[in-house]
This record gives structure tokens, C-alpha cells and sequence, in this order.
């Protein structure tokens, strides 16, 4: 007796596509089977407030009324287009500028009509196990980077100078 007939039959009995027809059904089942048995995780994220300061350096006399507390930060370059974080505070103080004295040495001078401002900002944030903040989920933030922001109403290079995390252990 021949194991496949000439209509294909296995053992004269059942065909070959009936064979791996079932052969499929049942490695589907066991898979099924098996991923039901794996532990599930959750798929929600939680995110912790965090509190940066970002100083710009000589800005003209314009951008002061240009960022208000309450704007919302963005970077178009390196984001997604969702908030960075909420203005909290603005302060400011005269911006300087170095010059050469009559002397012929160097030194920082005040800058007339320009400003230094240190903005507080608040937002969302993905704190890693090493420390690591993403802000927005995806936006990496680390003290001394320097950026292009906007608001709503400005743009302006700013550089992270301080970042806080309330409740955490550590400081970056």
C-alpha cells in the first residue's frame, strides 16, 4: 500500500490539504493557547511633573512682552507639536555683553535695551530608571542644551539651566 495515492490521498484516506489544513488549526490553538498564558503588562504610562528653567541670554526689549506666564513652550524641530510645558514664572535682569575698556581689557558691560530672562516651566514628563527626562513623552531634555523654543507669540534660543523633579530623590 503506498502511503499517497495518485489522488493524493494520505494512506488512501484523507487528502494531503485536509492534513495541513488541521496541522495549521492546531499550531494557531497552541499559539492562542500559550500567549493566554503569558503574564500581561499594563500599557498605560505614567508621567511626573517636572520643573526646568531655561535662561535666555540678551533678548531685545520686545521679547518681555512677548512671553507671558501661562504660554505654553514648543520646538517644532524636535517634537511632535505637543506642549513642552507651562511658563510658571519669568525673571529678569539686565543683559550684558562683553567690551573692550579703554584699557584694553576685557569685561562683561551692561547692554542697553537688552534682557536676560530665566523662565520656570512645568510639564509632563517620562522619567528613565538612569534619570533621564522626555518630556512630551519623546522630547529628551537635559541641563545645558541649547534649543530653539517658541511660544505662541516669540522664538528664541534657550538653554536649560536646572531641572527638578518634586518627590524624586535625586535632582538632574
Amino acid at each position: 500500500m503506498k502511503i499517497v495515492d495518485r489522488d493524493g490521498r494520505l494512506f488512501g484516506k484523507i487528502s494531503i490539504i485536509d492534513v495541513i489544513v488541521i496541522l495549521v488549526v492546531v499550531v494557531l490553538a497552541a499559539a492562542i493557547y500559550v500567549k493566554s498564558q503569558m503574564p500581561h503588562t499594563g500599557n498605560s504610562v505614567t508621567t511626573t511633573t517636572v520643573v526646568y528653567q531655561m535662561r535666555l541670554e540678551n533678548q531685545p526689549a520686545y521679547m518681555l512682552d512677548a512671553i507671558q506666564v501661562g504660554d505654553q513652550m514648543f520646538d517644532k524641530e524636535r517634537s511632535t507639536g505637543g506642549s513642552l510645558g507651562t511658563i510658571t514664572d519669568i525673571a529678569v535682569s539686565d543683559g550684558t555683553d562683553e567690551a573692550e575698556l579703554d584699557d584694553g581689557t576685557i569685561a562683561m558691560v551692561p547692554a542697553e535695551g537688552y534682557y536676560n530672562i530665566l523662565l520656570t516651566i512645568e510639564g509632563q514628563a517620562l522619567i528613565g530608571e538612569d534619570g533621564s527626562v522626555s518630556l512630551n513623552r519623546i522630547y529628551d531634555l537635559g541641563v545645558n542644551s541649547s534649543r530653539n523654543f517658541n511660544t505662541k507669540y516669540a522664538y528664541f534660543v534657550g538653554t536649560i539651566v536646572d531641572i527638578q523633579i518634586p518627590g524624586a530623590d535625586f535632582a538632574q
